[in-house]
């Protein structure tokens, strides 16, 4: 089983790479990255494995969720 020290240090290394990546993207330079940006992004990361919809389930008979294919 993992411990909240490991799984905190993985998430802050995808953390840094995700940011790193949207600099590059958005063409953003270190001096341009304020507290804002950095908790935009950081906002974008928590939420990147969300997109997706709900479904109607005839085996659960509940909604079940389904994630969205990536284009």
């Amino acid at each position: 089983m993992k411990t909240k020290r490991k799984i905190h240090w993985w998430l802050e290394r995808d953390l840094g790479k995700y940011i790193h990546r949207r600099m590059k993207e958005e063409n953003i330079t270190k001096e341009d990255l304020d507290e804002d940006t950095i908790n935009f992004f950081y906002l974008q990361f928590r939420t990147r494995g969300c997109n997706g919809h709900s479904e109607w389930s005839e085996n659960y008979q509940k909604n079940i969720w389904v994630k969205d294919e990536d284009e």
